[in-house]
């Protein structure tokens, strides 16, 4: 059972494995504080007791924070008994239910969970109440160039359909296109592709439509073919997976636009009704009909 007691939030702790490692904008803090000086704090951040008798908080680091800003000097906190595992889930499930955890600190989380403390995707989706769709979406920053990343943090990231398209090509690429965009911002010396947006200046953006299609990395779909696994062995397809494609269909893709037209056009060959032609397009999708 957890205990309520009376502490002074200038003496509790903060957990070295806080999920929320972007830290809020001091206007969040204050508006916080505001709302704690007129109403109070409604709910106490929850800590545990280390065996030194200090208070580590596990969930309310913000809150606390705020309280402190708000002059307080003693607040209700609970002081909870849970292991460490749980920690981790109740601290990151607090965090990504409420709005502002950005989403690199979500996947950060969700990855610890994953790989030091054994969750599988099934509890995490329950617990942090969030669809196996968008629990794909958070996999595939780990996909992005550490400077997408923050540009994601600081709100002027890819949009989903562009992440997916950044997230086929590779970290290298992604490195040297960036490196590339930005070799006439850094010092003589730095390196452009390490480059990160400031956050203070709203201009400082990406072109993110241009950028992605630098990198983009053209896929034929298994669900647009009519050839069957016979012509696509002939022809030398090798379908790969595309974990992050739309449920319930097929997503397998292939990057080998050869391969692709060669097992497409053998089936086209082998079902063309007789007397009938089969044309070209142009770049636009346009029959070019022969003359005549």
């Amino acid at each position: 059972m957890d205990e309520l007691r009376l502490v002074d939030p200038n003496t509790l702790i903060s957990n070295p494995n806080n999920p929320r490692q972007t830290k809020p904008g001091q206007a969040s803090i204050r508006q916080l504080a505001l709302n704690i000086r007129a109403v109070g704090l409604v709910h106490p951040p929850r800590v545990r007791e280390l065996e030194d008798g200090s208070l580590m908080i596990i969930a309310g680091h913000r809150r606390t924070e705020a309280a402190i800003y708000a002059g307080l000097t003693e607040i209700q906190v609970h002081v909870t008994k849970v292991d460490n595992g749980l920690e981790d889930l109740a601290a990151a499930s607090e965090n990504m239910i409420r709005e502002g955890m950005t989403e690199p600190d979500q996947w950060r989380a969700v990855t610890r969970m994953r790989e030091e403390l054994g969750y599988t995707d099934q509890q995490l989706c329950m617990a942090l109440m969030i669809t196996p769709a968008y629990l794909r979406g958070l996999t595939l920053l780990a996909k992005l160039h550490p400077p997408i990343l923050h540009a994601i943090e600081i709100g002027r990231g890819p949009d989903l359909k562009e992440r997916r398209t950044l997230a086929l090509s590779s970290l290298e690429d992604q490195a040297a296109a960036w490196a590339e965009m930005f070799a006439e911002s850094v010092e003589e010396g730095e390196d452009p592709a390490g480059y990160r947006l400031n956050a203070e200046d709203p201009d400082d953006t990406v072109n993110w439509r241009d950028f992605t299609w630098h990198l983009r990395q053209d896929e034929w779909y298994a669900r647009d073919a009519r050839f069957d696994d016979a012509l696509a062995q002939k022809h030398g397809v090798v379908w790969t997976e595309d974990l992050f494609g739309q449920g319930g269909e097929d997503n397998r893709y292939v990057t080998d636009a050869t391969a692709f037209r060669a097992a497409q056009e053998d089936w086209i060959a082998e079902h063309r009704p007789e007397g009938t032609l089969a044309i070209e397009t142009d770049e636009y999708g346009s029959p070019l009909r022969p003359q005549g």
